[in-house]
């Protein structure tokens, strides 16, 4: 991996996760002719502006019609192109559901489809535009990966890891402005493999998204009061990662996931469609954003609302062990 990404991990940090976006696909465009990027009406939203300028023959904005991009991004696959599907995660995968089972899914094509803003960074914008069920959409649909990267350098690795990856894939962007650099140097990203961000035998936290530095931050805390907690950073949701789930069900007492998603067919699901297979594992807590309506407000308010704060996952953790 070169230096660049590294050297632009502090302004991704500060920009959010569109311009890292932007920026990797742009990198990795450089490397692989074969790649497009095709997009419905998010070209300045979504940071497309410098893929577009640079690379006009391999971009394509369709306007506002999800269904037709997701065609129209399986029309690429079949003819071997590699295309890049940008959508809002708010409005894909759920407008477009039938045509990612079929076109995509069924077809088991190689195309990915990288959605941003999911979750509730959309604030005041409302829940029309919060992304809460998308990876429950996707999981639903055989074939598909689901990734959720923690920070700017791991967007980065996902974006290239998928292009090597036969298949379609899903990646769920979240984090706005401001959101940490928890890898601020390179390390191995594969996909489907887990990462122990630390160690720990009493609590274990398994995250997914940019949900890993309140995750970590509540660890911290809870180790001050002597309970151990461990810390995954669970980006694959889809196949997620038997080996480590095995090592956290047998050396762990409380396992707590944490989403910016509904517990209905998440990461939390996920862990606990697994838990079935053993007669005796540790209790599991969801934090999550709970089966329900939002409330409107900012980020901050909605996560801390849905106790997604180190804070609020330290105490949810410290209840129930």
């Amino acid at each position: 991996m070169s230096n660049a990404p590294i050297d632009k991990l502090k302004e991704w940090s500060k920009q959010g996760h569109r311009n890292v976006l932007g920026d990797s696909l742009v990198m990795l465009a450089a490397e692989r002719p074969e790649m497009c990027t095709v997009t419905a009406d998010l070209t300045p939203t979504a940071r497309l502006t410098g893929f577009r300028d640079t690379y006009p023959d391999r971009f394509f904005d369709v306007g506002i019609a999800e269904q037709n991009m997701i065609d129209f991004t399986a029309g690429l696959a079949v003819e071997g192109v590699l295309p890049y599907a940008v959508g809002l995660a708010a409005i894909v995968p759920m407008r477009p559901a039938e045509q990612m089972r079929v076109t995509l899914g069924y077809m088991n094509l190689n195309a990915k489809v990288v959605c941003i803003e999911a979750g509730v960074r959309f604030g005041p914008l409302g829940n029309t535009h919060y992304a809460m069920d998308d990876i429950a959409v996707v999981r639903a649909i055989p074939n598909f990966t689901v990734i959720s990267p923690s920070d700017p350098l791991q967007i980065y690795k996902t974006i290239f890891a998928i292009a090597d990856h036969d298949g379609p894939v899903y990646v769920r962007l979240t984090g706005g402005p401001g959101f940490p650099v928890m890898y601020p140097e390179d390390f191995d990203f594969q996909i489907g493999k887990a990462i122990e961000y630390k160690e720990g035998s009493d609590v274990a936290f398994i995250s997914t998204g940019s949900m890993l530095g309140a995750a970590v931050e509540a660890a911290n805390t809870l180790e001050g009061k002597g309970i151990s907690t461990r810390v995954v950073d669970m980006h694959t949701i889809k196949p997620i990662d038997t080996d480590m789930l095995d090592k956290v069900f047998a050396e762990n007492k409380l396992v707590v996931t944490v989403e910016e998603h509904t517990p209905i067919g998440g990461l939390g699901a996920a862990v606990a469609e697994y838990k079935t297979g053993f007669e005796n594992t540790p209790k599991q807590v969801m934090a999550s954003l709970g089966d329900k309506f939002q409330k409107l407000g900012d980020y901050a308010f909605l996560l801390k609302e849905n106790g997604l704060t180190a804070a609020g996952l330290a105490n949810l953790a410290e209840a129930n062990f």
